[in-house]
């Protein structure tokens, strides 16, 4: 899979490091795809990754046409996704509050300010770019959803 990744997209051949912002698939069921990547992550962020795995998550859709209302929407929202195949891959590198980490020649700071969004939301801010890559920290023209609150952080 990740020969294919990396066919589909060429570039993603040079990425050599990748931050977890939080625990939502949409944000780490990819990770396999990028085998010899140094992934970083929060240590809530990598704990809370075990809570539903894709298998269970693969396993959810397939129950849910037995599941009523329920289920509907769960499959509403899940449905369209393909979870069968993925390989959980945990962040081999964690930190928790404030990490400063080099990628190429570019200096970044791992801020972690969860739980908000989920247990170990983490920013990304690359201060010689003024660029901060907030996750789901900011939802723009929707209201974030807190899973993990309070909605203050």
């Amino acid at each position: 899979m990740l020969q294919a990744m990396r066919r589909a997209v060429p570039a993603a051949a040079r990425i050599d490091t990748l931050v977890n912002t939080h625990a939502n698939g949409d944000h780490c069921y990819g990770n396999q795809l990028l085998g010899g990547a140094r992934i970083v992550a929060s240590e809530r962020t990598a704990s809370e990754m075990t809570d539903l795995p894709p298998a269970a998550m693969a396993a959810l859709v397939e129950q849910a046409p037995k599941l009523g209302e329920l289920g509907a929407f769960f499959l509403d929202c899940f449905g369209a996704f393909d979870f069968s195949g993925i390989e959980l891959t945990l962040p081999g590198q964690t930190f928790s509050g404030e990490l400063a980490i080099k990628v190429g020649d570019r200096e970044l700071q791992l801020l972690e300010v969860g739980p908000a969004h989920t247990r170990g939301d983490t920013l990304v801010h690359a201060p010689a770019e003024r660029v901060l890559f907030s996750g789901d920290i900011l939802f723009s023209g929707a209201h974030p959803i807190a899973w993990a609150g309070p909605v203050s952080n």
